[in-house]
């Protein structure tokens, strides 16, 4: 690896004292099950200590793309996902690192329920992260319709497993305020510190589509509803007691071999990479609009750590693609506005044409969908895509593959080559005409297997979304041949 590379992987420290040891004050938000109210809080809890002075930094566990969009878009708080399946213990504990330099408090979103992973182990779960990186947990409780029941939960979640230690707090959702005090002295005797509790708020609940919550912008007067919550919580909820259990966080190693071994991303992904003679920075065009708003924090990262340039582009707006030697179509809800991409004429050409011509191009669940031919919407309206593949897709109405995959290459091509394996993600509710064969694609738990994808040695256009950093060599082939075809280009 390069040390030009190295340098960029490695986080900056402003404690030139001691640099082998680095901790900030963190908590993480767990809940007892999904649904229970985690993003919601989070989003009013972020508020609330923004209100107070705090330097903020947020996290979400897991794969989904939508939470760290409120804390983005809404708080305009620095987040990202912390997946302990895409990411070994070391790349959880350098990207916390690196993400917390200037924060005085990191807040971390938990998926799911506490101990929910790969199928029923704790694989990939809120538990495991918060094992791995040594961060309290506040635990989420619904506390609606019941309320020493509530209690006999706790106990089991502190006692089930050794993850149990990591809880230090509990806070009491959809609790009246005159059960509260009771409830607290019994959480006490637990050893376990109450938070505070929130009243059930009727008036402010975040829908749901069927890839998890819809994104912040289409929620007409959501800063003013979060604006009112944080006054809720500020009030219930004792602010002091979760900044003291975030400052018991324990310290995270940064001695040498860390940089050599966490950020393994940049080591092997260089591989390809330092291959390259003097290509210098390459372009890579990513689609970022409403459409397409599905895209891992650390990708991107991984992209530019290794010489490349993001080019924020907008196939609903724009009527060209920039100067660009690749181009990624992430994943979002281009059936949502299928009308706007279809009349988007000059685009949906220039993507055409471009592909046809040999631009590296990753497209990924939305992205994919938008290369067809025809997209057909929840409502049997079609639409005109962009044509690169002839062949439709249509809304299915139910969920079919979901979940962390392993994908196996079946050929060399443009990320892998025959026989290497990738980790991704699938959640669709669409289903493609498309022969898609590329990879085969296998359940982490192992309980399913099929084909997914199609690839060329220019092209990976599928449904399972990619993470670089669980798939290093990817992001290294990738770069390289945006790479190769600058040259070509300029030859």
């Amino acid at each position: 690896m390069k040390t030009e590379d190295r340098e960029k992987c490695k986080p900056k420290h402003s404690d030139k004292t001691d640099n082998m040891r680095r901790t900030c004050p963190r908590i993480m938000l767990a809940g007892t099950h999904s649904g229970v109210g985690k993003t919601t809080i989070t989003c009013a809890l972020l508020r609330t200590l923004q209100k107070r002075g705090r330097k903020l930094s947020a996290f979400k566990c897991g794969p989904d793309y939508i939470d760290p969009m409120f804390h983005r878009e809404v708080l305009g708080v620095e987040s990202g996902n912390l997946d302990s399946f895409f990411q070994s213990t070391r790349q959880l504990q350098e990207s916390l690192l690196r993400h917390t330099e200037a924060a005085e408090l990191a807040v971390i979103e938990g998926v799911m329920g506490y101990y929910d992973g790969i199928g029923l182990t704790t694989e990939a779960s809120t538990a495991q992260v918060a094992e791995q990186t040594d961060t309290p947990v506040v635990l989420l409780v619904d506390c609606r319709g019941r309320s020493r029941s509530a209690l006999a939960e706790v106990h089991g979640f502190v006692t089930y497993r050794p993850e149990g230690k990591q809880i230090r707090g509990v806070l009491l959702n959809r609790l009246p305020e005159r059960l509260y005090e009771g409830m607290a002295e019994q959480i006490r005797a637990m050893g376990l510190r109450p938070v505070g509790y929130l009243p059930e708020q009727k008036e402010f609940m975040l829908q749901s589509r069927h890839l998890g919550l819809v994104t912040p912008k289409e929620i007409k007067g959501f800063q003013e509803q979060l604006d009112r919550l944080a006054e809720v919580l500020a009030a219930t909820v004792d602010l002091d007691a979760i900044e003291e259990i975030a400052a018991e966080a324990g310290t995270i190693p940064m001695d040498t071999d860390v940089y050599e071994d966490a950020p393994t991303f940049c080591a092997d992904a260089a591989s390809d990479t330092d291959r390259r003679e003097g290509a210098g920075s390459v372009r890579i065009a990513l689609a970022m609009d409403a459409a397409f708003c599905f895209y891992y924090r650390e990708n991107i990262e991984i992209l530019e750590a290794l010489g490349a340039q993001i080019i924020p582009f907008s196939p609903l707006t724009d009527a060209y693609l920039p100067d660009c030697d690749a181009m990624i179509l992430p994943g979002g809800y281009p059936e949502l506005y299928a009308g706007a991409l279809e009349k988007n004429e000059s685009m949906r050409y220039d993507i055409y044409r471009k592909i046809k011509e040999g631009l590296p191009t990753i497209a990924e669940c939305g992205g994919f969908l938008y290369l067809h031919d025809t997209l057909t919407d929840a409502d049997k309206k079609t639409y005109a895509g962009a044509g690169v593949l002839h062949a439709g897709c249509a809304y299915q109405g139910f969920q079919r593959q979901f979940g962390y995959i392993t994908l196996t290459a079946q050929k060399d091509q443009l990320l892998a080559r025959k026989g290497e394996c990738l980790k991704g993600h699938e959640f669709h509710y669409f289903v493609s005409e498309q022969v898609c064969d590329a990879f085969g694609a296998e359940k982490t738990d192992r309980s399913r297997s099929w084909t997914a994808a199609y690839a060329t040695d220019t092209l990976y256009a599928g449904f399972p979304h990619i993470s670089f950093a669980g798939s290093p060599e990817a992001a290294g082939r990738f770069v390289t041949a945006a790479g190769e075809y600058h040259r070509k280009q300029r030859a």
